[in-house]
């Protein structure tokens, strides 16, 4: 059975070994866009990790995993709460 990573120790990988990790295991929860980024919110064994993607450069700028409910933040103005739930 292989090791789980903690978000320790994926932030010490190298970009490419990151994106490997994500594609291979990480589910992807959600998305938003700021001027310059679209910054990718996904979940794997029990952290969650950020992946800041560059429209104009074409290139991902910064993978990072954290556990802080803080960091969360900027994610949350985009759900809507208000609408219905499907029974």
């Amino acid at each position: 059975m292989e090791q789980q990573l903690t978000a320790a120790e994926f932030n010490l990988l190298t970009k490419d070994e990151k994106s490997w990790h994500l594609w291979h295991g990480a589910a992807f929860l959600m998305a938003y866009r700021n001027d310059t980024h679209r910054v990718n919110l996904f979940h794997l064994h029990d952290y969650y990790i950020e992946l800041w993607y560059n429209t104009s450069s074409n290139q991902i700028d910064k993978i990072f995993a954290f556990r802080s409910i803080e960091l969360l933040e900027p994610f949350l103005k985009y759900i809507e709460l208000d609408a219905p739930v499907m029974k």
